[in-house]
């Protein structure tokens, strides 16, 4: 069980870290278009942001902590930007889908034995879930 949520934990973790590192050397030229066409402010800012958010998250999965919170947030990272960004094209939006369901079920089980302070640290991290 634990290899397998170490696995899980890899497969759903380093897309995003690829992603964030992308967007953080040059890649948010393509995003801030997007973002501006929202009507959002300072969309170079938010893209950056956005590669930030997506490394950190993506990291946080793979190391396994805390890995409940950025899954639940990775998720819902998911069903957003599928929903905003993909919903004229069924395969990209069910592709967001998809990985949103692989996280909520890493919220679900956790990040294993396998992760980066089995899971849940003593002391002053052990607030984050």
């Amino acid at each position: 069980m634990e290899q397998g949520l170490l696995i899980a934990r890899l497969f759903l973790g380093v897309p995003f870290i690829v992603w964030g590192i992308l967007k953080l050397r040059g890649g948010e030229a393509r995003i801030a278009p997007l973002i501006a066409a929202m009507g959002l402010p300072d969309a170079t800012a938010l893209a950056y942001l956005v590669g930030f958010c997506e490394l950190l998250g993506g990291l946080a999965v793979v190391l396994g902590y805390p890995v409940r919170t950025a899954a639940l947030l990775l998720g819902l990272w998911c069903l957003v930007t599928g929903y905003l960004e993909h919903r004229g094209n069924a395969t990209e939006l069910l592709k967001n889908v998809t990985m949103a369901g692989g996280y909520f079920a890493l919220v679900a089980a956790g990040g294993g034995a396998l992760a980066l302070f089995g899971g849940a640290p003593a002391g002053v991290l052990g607030w984050l879930p």
